[in-house]
């Protein structure tokens, strides 16, 4: 009996094939090469996003009253000369949305090189808001586009006075003015 349990199992060993020990080496690198893939193609990835970023705003020239204006935010809240014309594009879009036309040409026409940085008549390129930022028409909207260009949304309130200020200085209207602010009122 004892040599027919013996025979059995031989037998069902035979049958069944020789077992695998388990690979933990083999397991580990196999998770290391697929989580390395995936590091490269997020690396990547993140490249031709800020690739593309570098080309479009290669693409303007900060020009006129706007390239001090761009050097100031620059200068007062450490931004990247990118992040200030970006900024300053996307709250100046939003303006150009909701102002009305006469009101909108009212500031253009008193800091040379806004309507270049907004992709019109000045810069050839199509300027630096509608090559990355889109039409910007809210202040949700802005919170975006200052995301895109690595910046908090909480960064818009730091933009604004100094915007403001600024178009004061190079003397567009107090109710110009007074209607930007209440445009940007809950970000300033």
């Amino acid at each position: 009996m004892f040599s027919k349990a013996l025979t059995a199992t031989a037998l069902c060993v035979a049958f069944i094939g020789p077992a695998h020990a388990f690979d933990l080496k083999g397991l580990t690198d196999s998770a290391n090469k697929a989580v390395s893939d995936a590091s490269d193609r997020a690396n990547s990835a993140t490249g031709k996003a800020q690739s593309s970023i570098d080309q479009a705003s290669g693409q303007f020239k900060v020009a006129g009253d706007t390239a001090s204006l761009v050097s100031q935010l620059t200068d007062q809240l450490g931004v990247t000369k990118t992040q200030a014309a970006g900024g300053t594009a996307a709250l100046l879009s939003m303006a150009k949305s909701n102002l009305s036309g006469n009101q909108f040409s009212g500031i253009t026409d008193q800091v040379s090189g806004l309507t270049g940085l907004l992709g019109s008549g000045e810069s050839s390129g199509g300027g630096l808001a509608s090559s990355i930022l889109g039409n910007v028409q809210s202040l949700k909207g802005v919170q975006s586009a200052f995301s895109a260009l690595g910046m908090s949304p909480d960064m818009i309130g730091q933009f604004a006075p100094v915007i403001l200020k600024f178009m004061g200085s190079e003397g567009v209207a107090g109710n110009l003015l007074g209607s930007l602010q209440s445009l940007w009122a809950p970000a300033a």
